[in-house]
C-alpha cells in the first residue's frame, strides 16, 4: 500500500511537471517564435511606448471617427472593470440608454434611417471590451466621416474591409471590423488628405507605429 501511496505521488509530480511548466513553456515559446505580435498582447506603440491594443476597444466619441460599441466596463472598456449591465430587455433604465443611444446616433448619422442601425451600434458586448463592430456597423458611418473628413467614401470602403478580421479557419466565429484597427487606418489617410483635421482629432496618435497587418 505504501509503494501505491508513494507511486501516486510520483505521477502527480511528473503530471504537474509535464502540464504545468513544460506544456506551458512549450506553448508560450511556440507564440513567441511564430506569433510574437498577437502572443505580446498585439499592442500597437507611440514613440515606443504602448498606445492601445487590438484585442481591447476604446471609447472613440469624436465624430470624426469609427463609433465602437457601447460598453458597461466601468466608465467604459477599463480592463479591469470587464463586465456587461447585466440588464434585461425590459429593464427601464436600459431601454433609456438605449433609445438615447439611437438618439444620438441618427444626430450624428442622418443619412441612416431608425429601423436601420445596426444593432452593435447601440448595444454593448457582454464583456465590455469587445473591439469589434458588425461590417455594416462599420458602413454605415461612412457618409458622416465621409462629410467631416473629406475622404471620399470608396477609400473609406477600402479601409473598412482592410480591418476586416474574417470567421477563423472559415468557420468559427462572425467577420466583425476591428475599430481599433480602423480608427488607426483612419488616422494614417486622414494625414494625408487633409493635415489640420488630422491635428485636431488624431493629435495624440502622432509617431504611432501602425498595426501588425493581422490580428
Amino acid at each position: 500500500m505504501l509503494n501505491d501511496f508513494l507511486r501516486s505521488i510520483k505521477l502527480t509530480i511528473w503530471l504537474f511537471i509535464l502540464c504545468s511548466i513544460i506544456y506551458t513553456f512549450f506553448i508560450w515559446g511556440i507564440g513567441r517564435i511564430f506569433f510574437p505580435f498577437q502572443a505580446s498582447g498585439s499592442i500597437i506603440y507611440k514613440n515606443g511606448k504602448p498606445a492601445g491594443s487590438l484585442l481591447i476597444g476604446e471609447n472613440f466619441d469624436s465624430p470624426y471617427l469609427f463609433d465602437s460599441r457601447p460598453s458597461s466596463a466601468g466608465k467604459g472598456y477599463e480592463a479591469d472593470s470587464s463586465s456587461a449591465s447585466d440588464n434585461g430587455p425590459t429593464n427601464g433604465s436600459y431601454i433609456e440608454s438605449v433609445k438615447k443611444r439611437i438618439k444620438n446616433f441618427l444626430a450624428e448619422n442622418p443619412s441612416v434611417k431608425k429601423g436601420k442601425i445596426p444593432v452593435d451600434l447601440i448595444a454593448g458586448s457582454g464583456s465590455g471590451l469587445d473591439p469589434f463592430i458588425s461590417i455594416s456597423g462599420a458602413l454605415a458611418q461612412i457618409p458622416r466621416i465621409s462629410k467631416l473628413t473629406g475622404i471620399n467614401r470608396a477609400r473609406l470602403k477600402e479601409l473598412v474591409k482592410s480591418a476586416v478580421s474574417y470567421r477563423d479557419l472559415g468557420v468559427f466565429g462572425t467577420p466583425g471590423v476591428n475599430t481599433v484597427r480602423l480608427n488607426f487606418k483612419l488616422a494614417a489617410s486622414l494625414k494625408k488628405v487633409n493635415s489640420k483635421i488630422y491635428a485636431k482629432v488624431f493629435k495624440g496618435l502622432a509617431g504611432v507605429e501602425s498595426p501588425a497587418p493581422n490580428d
